[in-house]
């Protein structure tokens, strides 16, 4: 099996939209994966961050060592390329594969 970690940071959940994105074609690639979302520093206070806050915990060190693939959103791109859903299932998808492939 292959693994793939993907770390993201969102306030708003557009980002955090993204991360499952990439996360769903990983799993349709056959991968294991982890959901990761860094910690924040904001004050502030809405629904989408306070879920967020509860559903998610912070990469670790043992998180990297599980991985074969890291998949990284920040800014409302994922990788700092892509931007919507559908070209993040893609990207999650291919990056499973090609991991796969790399490990034989």
């Amino acid at each position: 099996m292959i693994n793939v970690l993907v770390i993201f940071h969102s306030c708003s959940g557009e980002t955090e939209k993204l991360a499952l994105a990439a996360a769903v074609g990983a799993v349709q690639a056959r991968a294991n994966i982890r959901m990761r979302r860094l910690p924040d520093n904001s004050t502030e206070s809405n629904e989408a961050l306070s879920r967020m806050r509860r559903e998610y915990v912070a990469p670790a060190p043992a998180d990297t060592l599980w991985a074969d693939a890291v998949i990284i959103g920040m800014n409302g791109t994922l990788c700092g390329v892509i931007d919507n859903p559908a070209d993040a299932t893609a990207f999650g998808r291919r990056m499973a594969e090609r991991t796969r492939a790399i490990k034989g």
